[in-house]
């Protein structure tokens, strides 16, 4: 029977192929846009490679210095300095893990005497590797050991190594970063520059530098972020809580000024949309997505169902005829289902394809901006962030309540008809 009324379905289909074809674009494209508004938020969102951690994370992206007593809106807003990140954050023993990161700053990685190229360089400690997972394909991330003693280690990504060794074999070799030695302990596969906490080509332990005595306001502002792995999502309240403790205890020690941190430390979709000392109104962000996502669909939608409800209403002679040979209501609800459900299966095939060919077409229009333009590697997508099963389904379902209710209700109303009526479309 589910097959008759499958080849019933491609027969009326065909029938009719102009709005037929009509129905699945604007369907397909209802889906498309809906999943290419979904996707720019899950490459930043999502648990995927090397960020696994995101949904369980919090991150503090900046912070602000004031004299004591003066009002939150008099203050200076940059980095923590290294000094402030180890007695704000690394004491957490709510965490599981905390590190420390620097801002991307370019550098060059050179050999002795031979090839040179430009690079992102990170410096980190050796928590970073335990947060973030990266794919090694040579070698190993540096130790406690090694970032405790600040030895000139550093970890490479595979385009930097190829680019000077032409291998990736390169472990136990020396390069030159800003024509300082550094020893490679090992080479990873390449970052995404959306992986926007872990992205670098270059990565050293930060006491191999002079990151520590990079700093302003009395030794608290600096270049440095914070990333704070929780055990489980339901330790973040915990954690902050033991953050505005060490916060508190720190500015004790301060003579004059003191440092806040306006809301933070942000989970990942906050962070997104942390402006230095702006604190993002996250219920306007969320309310203005579900409004688009709201017009996305409905407008195609509207469109759609007269389409369909038109062509319902030029088959209710049809149904007055199955109905005088004996067809029976439920019989012809469920004609009606499997014409729209094939109807939209086609169209969110068709959009789902369309969706991430227009992710890949329109990639750096829908990711670049100014700190992008800035770093040298790839904006690369990877299944993990492209796949958002739950999304493609809930735009499927809904076009797919919109086309059944639109084609469903005249065909109830026909079913329940005299014949006669509804033979002669009355």
């Amino acid at each position: 029977m589910i097959r008759l009324y499958f080849q019933q379905a491609l027969y009326h289909l065909r029938e009719n192929p102009i709005i037929t074809w009509v129905s699945i674009l604007g369907t397909a494209l209802a889906i498309c846009m809906i999943m290419v508004l979904v996707i720019t938020f899950q490459v930043r969102l999502v648990d995927c490679e090397p960020e696994v951690n995101r949904s369980r994370s919090l991150y503090v992206s900046a912070m602000s210095v004031k004299a004591k007593g003066a009002d939150e809106s008099n203050s200076a807003n940059s980095f923590m300095s290294v000094h402030t990140g180890k007695e704000c954050f690394k004491p957490l023993t709510t965490a599981e893990a905390v590190t420390l990161i620097s801002l991307p700053n370019k550098v060059r990685v050179s050999l002795p005497a031979g090839a040179k190229a430009t690079a992102d360089m990170k410096q980190t400690d050796e928590v970073f590797w335990h947060i973030f997972h990266f794919r090694f394909l040579n070698g190993a991330a540096f130790t406690k050991a090694d970032s405790d003693a600040g030895l000139p280690v550093v970890v490479l990504s595979a385009s930097i190594a190829r680019q000077l060794f032409g291998t990736t074999d390169v472990t136990g070799e020396t390069v030159q970063l800003n024509h300082v030695d550094y020893r490679i302990c090992g080479v990873v596969a390449d970052v995404s520059t959306l992986a926007t906490s872990a992205y670098a080509q270059v990565w050293v332990p930060y006491n191999s530098t002079d990151m520590a005595n990079l700093s302003w306001q009395n030794n608290t502002m600096g270049q440095m972020r914070a990333v704070i792995l929780a055990r489980s999502a339901s330790d973040f309240p915990a954690i902050r809580q033991e953050t505005e403790k060490l916060r508190n205890k720190y500015n004790d020690g301060l003579a004059d000024i003191e440092v806040f941190y306006r809301g933070q430390p942000d989970e990942s979709f906050t962070n997104l949309y942390r402006k230095w000392s702006q604190v993002p109104d996250i219920n306007s962000v969320i309310l203005s997505y579900v409004i688009i996502i709201f017009i996305l669909l409905l407008v195609p939608a509207i469109n759609l169902s007269s389409m369909t409800l038109s062509r319902m209403q030029k088959r209710m002679s049809e149904i007055g005829v199955r109905k005088a040979f004996g067809a029976t209501g439920s019989e012809l609800m469920r004609q009606v289902f499997f014409e729209n459900l094939v109807l939209t299966l086609l169209a969110g095939i068709l959009g789902l394809a369309l969706s991430y060919l227009a992710t890949f077409l329109l990639t750096d229009f829908l990711f670049s901006n100014s700190m992008n333009a800035y770093l040298s590697g790839e904006t690369a997508l990877t299944t993990g962030m492209l796949l958002s099963p739950w999304a493609f389904f809930s735009a499927f379902g809904f076009c797919l309540i919109m086309n059944i209710l639109s084609a469903g209700i005249p065909a109830w109303r026909a079913s329940k008809m005299n014949i006669t009526d509804a033979i002669n479309q009355r």
